[in-house]
């Protein structure tokens, strides 16, 4: 149902009543009282700072003292038109004390945990700035990283990013609370704030593969992760730099947050039901002025319906059945690639089973040459080249008995590779890898319609902690959103590129290579000839094709 002007007026007279209702209440008005007094005692009074600072301090139960501190020194700021006068006393509601014991015991226990939330739940302001800002105040030996999907969201200087909505509770505060000797000139950069009096830092930092690596926190913060592109990377690198990881989002489909929520992993639930300003009329409202796919994300806290646009809505449970289905030495063996440069290098194995496919094992890694990928191929680490993970090696190992296979991949790979004077075809060439490919495979509509009709004749999904990313990646692959003339679309002429597009593009690559081999007229190797039709590129390089 379409809303009209009028409709949206009085929805907006009902909320800015409900909250002028709220804040005129007794409860409300006691505890502003209480705020008050204890601001106007600690201002006149050295006695009162240090009753109140002990208070706040609490050495003795962590989560009563940030509350306590939140509730009488912590602001935040609102716009809207429903929240005025914008700056706020944060006067908490029994949802987010029950958040900030939560979040307390896992930073000051050491454990892992994941919040999943309705938008607009006051989870910014407790998890990225008060409760971090409280460690930084009154605890010693705090190195909090933070980080989010956009380098905006950190730290633009503005309240709207993390780092800026830190630096505005800092100057919120009391003067005799602020640390001794803090100078926002000395002690504030670009996404960094230490505490002069006890050198604890509040650190943050924006996605990537190599986020959080090299360093020792005391507990790192996950803003948005199920908007991450490298959300898996960061998570996993981040397990040797601090024993709390918190992530923190609303739902985008199943990807690696979803993926995490499924782990065991403690989960604290912020749902809008839990927001005592917020009820079915409100939520009637929102459902009409959204997208279902926005409603589920933003909103119902729904895995499973927060996705649209997605390439393939083939890949699903009608077409893909999942179980243990594991390498059969009997059957011939096929291999799709998709190369990174600077980013991921993904690899898929299959067979074919009964005219489906079935999908056995698969592995991707980012920013690695070409030839580190070669004992993932034929089982062999010939050299002390590479410093192979544990995982690494399990997977080597298991492909050691296997057939070197027929390996179909993307056609950029007989161009130079950007490290060394190689491409990575000849370097796969001299490890015994041949590598299929034809130049109009880089079509995407030619690549999308083959990997459709493969995907229908029916997969068989070899369930391993490789093969999970895989379809993790096939299932979020989408369509971007194009904002033209106040109003959003998607655009399928060509899919994002983004942490799925690896393993999509080379399970692409495999399907046109798989209707390829059954050409009559085709030529495919399963290893290089003796003799191979070869040319060169413009440096004189060999190149090789059939």
């Amino acid at each position: 149902m379409e809303l009209t002007p009028e409709d949206k007026r009085l929805e907006q007279e009902r909320r800015t009543q409900l909250f002028k209702d709220f804040t005129a209440s007794e409860d409300y008005m006691q505890k502003l009282v209480t705020r008050l007094q204890i601001n106007d005692a600690c201002n006149n009074r050295a006695e009162a700072r240090e009753i109140v600072y002990k208070q706040c301090e609490r050495l003795d139960n962590t989560a009563e003292g940030c509350i306590f501190f939140i509730e009488n020194f912590g602001f935040t700021y609102d716009p809207r038109p429903d929240r005025k006068p914008g700056h706020l006393p944060f006067i908490l509601f029994d949802f987010q004390k029950d958040a900030i014991r939560w979040l307390v015991d896992k930073i000051e226990n050491g454990n892992d945990g994941l919040v999943e939330k309705s938008r607009d739940m006051g989870a910014t302001w407790i998890m990225f700035v008060w409760v971090p800002l409280y460690f930084w105040l009154f605890r010693d030996g705090i190195n909090l990283l933070m980080g989010s999907y956009k380098e905006d969201l950190v730290d633009n200087r503005t309240d709207d990013s993390i780092f800026g909505r830190l630096e505005y509770s800092i100057n919120s505060l009391p003067r005799w609370i602020q640390p001794r000797g803090f100078q926002k000139s000395k002690h504030r950069s670009h996404r960094r704030i230490i505490n002069p009096a006890n050198h604890n830092l509040l650190a943050g930092d924006t996605m990537n593969p190599d986020f959080g690596r090299g360093s020792r926190k005391t507990a790192v913060l996950f803003d948005e992760l199920g908007s991450w592109d490298y959300a898996m990377d960061a998570w996993q690198t981040c397990g040797d730099t601090t024993p709390c990881r918190i992530a923190n989002s609303t739902p985008k489909g199943y990807n690696f947050y979803a993926m995490l929520r499924e782990t065991g992993i403690d989960v604290l639930t912020l749902h809008w039901r839990d927001h005592p300003l917020k009820d079915e009329q409100w939520y009637k409202f929102e459902t009409s002025r959204r997208s279902p796919e926005e409603v589920a994300q933003e909103l119902d806290i729904s895995y499973a319906k927060s996705q649209e646009g997605r390439v393939y809505s083939e890949w699903n449970e009608g077409n893909i059945e999942y179980g243990l289905f594991p390498y059969d030495p009997e059957k011939p063996m096929y291999v799709g690639w998709d190369f990174g440069r600077s980013d991921d290098t993904a690899i898929i194995w299959t067979q074919k089973v009964d005219g489906e496919l079935r999908i056995i094992d698969a592995y991707r890694n980012t920013n690695k040459l070409i030839d580190f990928y070669v004992p993932f191929v034929n089982g062999i680490v010939s050299s002390d080249k590479y410093n192979y993970s544990y995982e690494d090696m399990q997977v080597i190992e298991r492909h050691r008995k296997w057939k070197t296979g027929t390996h179909f991949g993307d056609p950029s790979g007989r161009f130079h590779n950007n490290v060394v004077e190689d491409t990575v075809f000849s370097v796969l060439k001299d490890n015994g890898i041949h590598m299929n490919f034809r130049d109009e495979w880089k079509e995407w509509n030619r690549r999308k319609n083959s990997a459709k009709r493969r995907i229908l004749d029916g997969i068989q999904f070899n369930k391993t902690k490789g093969t999970e990313w895989l379809n993790v990646c096939m299932l979020n692959a989408n369509y971007p959103r194009n904002r033209s003339g106040g109003t959003e679309e998607i655009r399928s002429e060509k899919p994002k590129h983004d942490y799925t597009s690896h393993y999509r593009s080379a399970f692409e690559y495999l399907c046109l290579g798989l209707e390829l081999n059954q050409e009559a007229s085709a030529r495919v190797y399963d290893r290089f000839p003796k003799k191979d039709r070869s040319s060169t590129d413009r440096r004189g390089r060999r190149i090789v094709g059939y």
